[in-house]
């Protein structure tokens, strides 16, 4: 298996296994000790702790949280994920936003970029004013 394909390996279990199920340790297993994170914390955050605790404030929030990858862009040491991310607003206030059981769906893009097969740095893109409006953020 080329390196490529093993990267996008790691990728799938970390959406299944971390995202979809709520294993947070899976995060371990496939990223970087010193891991950057773009998107998920202003001017991007280091650390592997920051992802998982990333990934336990969307779990908290939405525990039915669901990452379905849409597309798969494999380039060098790169993986591009397009992604819908579904839930329903059922758990802990997200971003100020106080849960009233709506459910969401809404596309993203996540970058990741590997050395030595673990992830060191993602960038993540998603349309936070969608989700914000379909949790019900402004009325």
């Amino acid at each position: 298996m080329s390196n490529t394909l093993k990267n996008k390996a790691v990728l799938e279990r970390y959406y299944e296994e971390c995202l979809n199920k709520g294993n947070l340790d899976v995060i371990y297993e496939g990223a970087a000790e010193d891991h950057i994170s773009h998107g998920t914390a202003p001017n991007g955050e280091e650390g592997v702790e920051h992802l998982k605790e990333w990934v336990r404030i969307q779990r908290a929030s939405f525990p039915d949280l669901h990452v379905t990858v849409d597309d798969w862009i494999l380039e060098g040491e790169k993986v591009v994920s397009r992604f819908t991310a579904r839930g329903t607003h059922t758990g802990d206030p997200y971003e100020g936003i106080p849960a009233a059981g709506r459910e969401f769906a809404v596309p993203g893009i996540v970058i990741d970029e590997f050395r030595d097969g673990v992830i060191v740095e993602s960038w993540f893109s998603l349309d936070a004013f969608d989700l914000a409006k379909q949790l019900g953020a402004f009325g």
